[in-house]
């Protein structure tokens, strides 16, 4: 029986036997799979910013109560969902594009939906939804520039475009978009989000000293270690250092999208060490 399994075997015709070559991953497969990864940590870290954002409104309130102040029941809404919701969509289209790119540069037609436009369409509605949470937004002259770049990469690609055409004809748009996001986080630590997280993190810092203020009547061992708690409190990290590393990222993303559409492999491994930076980053945020 098995002899004559192996006579059958030697019968068949050689293309039933050939192996597929393995075809290696190109540096715009590469950064697409990157952005990919890009996207989902910086949702992660948008995340922890607002979990962050929201006890610290809670602690500010519940220690000025603690330290004989009265019961505040109207309390700041939180805006890191509110810029959130407009850097979510915003990275959506920075995969898109990248995708599209992948998919150009292996010599296929990219797979266009609907996508593209759903995602433009919450990028506009949530960039005007920026003023239910005051800050030092963009200013009209960078949104208007950013949501053009967008619609620009919310388009499907031209018929007849390749990988090196496409991404240079999008490079401006990719610019503009990505000047946006970071505008949103905040290029620096007074503006934009940074800048809501500041005051937060200020006002959570003096409750704190409040209720150090307020223990006056405690024993000598009381006060020390209430002293103690709020020392380590005070020392521990801001929320600015994490926000910044976004804009961080986000600064990786226009020259990745040109090394996609350039087949620049050392352009994909910046951007792969930018990631792993921001990736190092998120897993010590508290």
């Amino acid at each position: 029986m098995r002899r004559s399994f192996l006579l059958l075997l030697a019968t068949l015709p050689l293309p039933a036997c050939t192996v597929v070559p393995f075809a290696p991953q190109g540096p715009a497969q590469r950064i697409a799979a990157l952005t990919t990864a890009a996207d989902q940590a910086a949702g992660r870290m948008v995340d922890h910013l607002g979990q962050r954002e929201r006890s610290e409104i809670d602690q500010a309130a519940s220690l000025r109560y603690a330290a004989g102040g009265a019961p505040n029941t109207n309390l700041p809404r939180p805006a890191t969902p509110v810029a959130g919701a407009v850097l979510d969509p915003g990275m959506d289209l920075m995969v898109l594009e990248t995708r599209r790119i992948a998919a150009l540069a292996a010599g296929a037609a990219p797979a266009e939906g609907q996508e593209g436009a759903l995602a433009f369409a919450r990028v506009q509605d949530a960039l005007a939804g920026l003023r239910a949470a005051p800050a030092r937004w963009p200013s009209d002259a960078v949104r208007r520039r950013g949501l053009e770049g967008f619609r620009v990469l919310s388009e499907p690609a031209p018929q007849g475009v390749d990988a090196a055409g496409l991404a240079a004809a999008r490079q401006g748009a990719m610019d503009d978009a990505v000047t946006l996001m970071q505008a949103v986080v905040g290029f620096d630590a007074r503006s934009g989000l940074r800048g809501v997280l500041a005051q937060r993190h200020e006002a959570w810092q003096a409750a704190q000293r409040g209720v150090l203020a307020s223990g006056r009547t405690l024993t000598p061992s009381e006060r020390m270690a209430l002293w103690n708690r709020v020392q380590a409190a005070l020392a521990a990290d801001g929320p600015d250092l994490p926000a910044a590393e976004l804009v961080r990222l986000f600064a990786a993303l226009p020259p990745a999208h040109a090394a996609a559409g350039a087949g620049d492999a050392a352009g994909a491994a910046a951007f792969e060490a930018a990631l792993a930076r921001f990736q190092g980053v998120l897993a010590q945020a508290r």
